[in-house]
């Protein structure tokens, strides 16, 4: 009783949801399902399962000011911008075993609140806002598992793919000039990158046939690089050429997310 009351806290409590507190209750929600099963081995699994996931994002994003354009006179400057929220999607996946070890395939989407951005690329001038929006992700994935008592232990690594939206902002004003969106200095682009995906997750029986997971996972998209400063009418840095200036992003994204699955065939 002391669980449930302490979960139904947790998510009755009005705050942009952190990685640590979404692990918190799911633990809390593990430890409630444990309970009555610690003396029970791990059920045979059912080779199919479908079921629902939510959970907690954050994105761990760098951009690179190669040439020092943004915050002059700096080539190589760097920010990091970073933000967490709430996602929700939907996993399938198989058990097979393959000369005796036992694996899952699995495939997964989420959606949700994966937007972070800064205004500290020109740290003088706040005129430059970086924005990352990570409209949607999914993964293809193989695992190894283990039964462990009432628990299944899993490890995965596989495929990432997401639809990501980067742009870098410039507002520029002057004297009786309203502020306005340069656009020859700003960039924005939408597009579907692949990366790949790490994880470690624990499964136990919650009532047949259902089960409850509890998992993280690290997807690197790599690095993309943009241009501002098209027309090529200013220097890159202090003594650059009048060219295209480049930027270098960097995108990652971690997550902790509770899942429950239907095993078919139960």
């Amino acid at each position: 009783m002391i669980q449930r009351t302490a979960l139904m806290k947790i998510f009755a409590t009005p705050c942009r949801w952190h990685p640590a507190t979404l692990l918190l209750a799911g633990l809390i929600l593990l430890g409630s399902a444990l309970g009555p099963a610690l003396a029970e081995p791990a059920l045979e699994p059912a080779p199919m399962y479908a079921g629902l996931l939510a959970g907690s994002a954050w994105s761990d994003n760098e951009i690179e000011d190669l040439e020092g354009f943004a915050h002059w006179g700096m080539p190589g400057y760097t920010l990091d911008y970073h933000d967490s929220g709430l996602v929700f999607g939907v996993l399938a996946g198989r058990r097979l075993a393959i000369a005796g070890l036992p694996l899952r395939l699995e495939i997964d989407g989420m959606i949700g609140d994966m937007t972070a951005r800064s205004n500290q690329l020109d740290p003088e001038g706040l005129d430059e806002t970086v924005e990352v929006e990570y409209r949607w992700l999914a993964t293809a994935r193989v695992s190894i598992e283990r039964a462990m008592g009432p628990v299944w232990v899993f490890v995965s690594t596989g495929v990432a793919l997401s639809g990501i939206d980067r742009s870098v902002t410039d507002i520029d004003s002057g004297r009786d000039i309203e502020p306005y969106v340069d656009t020859d200095d700003s960039f924005s682009d939408h597009t579907t990158e692949v990366g790949w995906v790490a994880g470690a997750g624990i499964e136990t029986h919650w009532s047949r046939p259902w089960d409850i997971r509890l998992e993280g996972l690290y997807m690197d998209f790599g690095r993309s690089t943009h241009y501002v400063n098209h027309s090529g009418n200013n220097r890159c840095g202090p003594d650059g050429p009048q060219r295209p200036c480049r930027y270098r992003i960097d995108n990652e994204l971690g997550m902790v997310r509770l899942g429950i699955t239907y095993r078919f065939g139960h």
